[in-house]
């Protein structure tokens, strides 16, 4: 069964869930929807158990769910019924004898499809990357409000998709802020520290945003 579980990065938690192993001829009901309901996928591969066919199999599967994973970058036009997802190719148990060898030789055919990163769940190895990586692909922001005249508390930030604006923002706070909002000001893209922006400014990692009504 699927398992839920957080994990925690720098101020903000992100929830995984760890999927049952793929398996080519029986795919658990519902586990596509959950693969497509996803916001990015890890897709792990055991460095022990040759992951060139690991991979092929992988592939064949979400095929078979018409689920395309994808790296950095623009998602590609994709047929009626398909979906793009933001993907990481995690090859485990890379403190195993040989394990770096066989990642050079997988990372030579699929380094150029998907980003990857070697870790080792027993040893602990890369997981603090791991965390860092899986916040990349989420492909969101963390930005801070603040009340005038008050600092900003950077403990609790604002989560929001790569490309939102000052009028998103207003919209996560409350419908009202959306409706009433004057202005802006920010610190940290803009121009100058305490600049007045307009609903329509892009906001950035780590701004700082006073909401005016």
């Amino acid at each position: 069964k699927p398992i839920p579980g957080m994990m925690k990065f720098e101020n903000l938690q992100i929830q995984l869930v760890d999927a049952p192993p793929l398996q080519l001829d029986h795919i658990e009901p519902g586990f596509p929807n959950l693969l497509r309901n996803a916001d990015a996928l890890l897709l792990v591969l055991d460095l022990t158990e040759d992951p060139i066919f690991q991979m092929e199999i992988l592939q064949e599967l979400l095929d078979q769910m018409r689920i395309k994973p994808v790296g950095q970058g623009f998602f590609p036009s994709l047929d009626g019924g398909w979906v793009s997802k933001r993907a990481l190719l995690l090859m485990n148990k890379c403190d195993a004898r040989n394990a770096m060898e066989v990642c050079r030789t997988f990372e030579a055919r699929f380094g150029s499809i998907l980003p990857i990163l070697v870790i080792s769940a027993k040893e602990e190895m890369n997981l603090e990357e791991l965390k860092r990586e899986t916040y990349q692909i989420l492909d969101i922001i963390r930005v801070y409000t603040k009340v005038p005249g008050k600092p900003a508390d950077l403990s609790e930030p604002v989560i929001l998709k790569k490309g939102s604006t000052v009028e998103d923002l207003a919209l996560s706070v409350h419908k009202d802020f959306m409706a009433k909002l004057r202005y802006a000001k920010i610190w940290g893209s803009g121009k100058f520290d305490g600049q007045m922006v307009k609903r329509d400014f892009e906001v950035n990692e780590g701004d700082v945003i006073e909401l005016h009504i």
